[in-house]
């Protein structure tokens, strides 16, 4: 009998491990998957237990139809936890959640579209759809060191960077665009970008 509880303990211990390395793997290609915006991490972890997350270096590219060029978010650190329970029924939980951006480039397009409302819209949406999944979060920090914009919709294109050094604390956030709301506040109130 002991033998075999030792077994099944040993599986269970290997089984979590290839878990918690080939999950992170798998984020970074769903990440991709839904929203076109490229990520490349130097270390990124995902504990099933709890579902916690944790990235250090996390690089978010712009896709070719907002110019490709520098990327959309250079991700200093990453660390959040959700429910587990949510996920299982099919909505966005978040618990709590710290996002330190070295560098974030917000782009409008030739067409007036603006990356982060594409990257979060498909971000949080329903597998298959554009239809947004029940959102939630509880405790945001979100820290921004370097903003730049780049307008594409002009004849002329125009590119402007400002150090914003923004440390802000959102709480009950219940749509997916108020995580990044600070962001879009600050293109509008600096009138480099023309976002609604």
């Amino acid at each position: 009998m002991k033998p075999a509880i030792g077994l099944l303990a040993f599986c269970s211990a290997a089984g979590m491990l290839g878990w918690m390395l080939l999950m992170p793997d798998a984020v970074r290609q769903e990440i991709e998957a839904r929203t076109g915006f490229p990520v490349q991490a130097e270390r990124l972890t995902l504990n099933p237990v709890g579902l916690a997350l944790e990235g250090r270096e996390v690089i978010i590219g712009n896709p070719a139809e907002f110019g490709g060029g520098k990327p959309f978010m250079e991700i200093e650190s990453l660390t959040a936890h959700a429910s587990l329970s949510a996920l299982g029924r099919g909505e966005i939980w978040i618990e709590d959640m710290e996002l330190r951006v070295r560098r974030a480039t917000l782009v409008v397009d030739e067409r007036g579209r603006f990356n982060l409302d594409g990257f979060a819209n498909s971000l949080f949406a329903k597998k298959g759809s554009s239809e947004p999944m029940p959102f939630f979060a509880e405790e945001v920090r979100l820290i921004v060191e370097e903003l730049v914009f780049v307008d594409n919709s002009l004849p002329l294109p125009k590119s402007s960077s400002i150090a914003v050094r923004l440390d802000q604390e959102l709480t009950d956030l219940e749509d997916p665009q108020e995580l990044f709301s600070p962001l879009v506040d600050l293109a509008r109130r600096v009138g480099s970008l023309p976002v609604r």
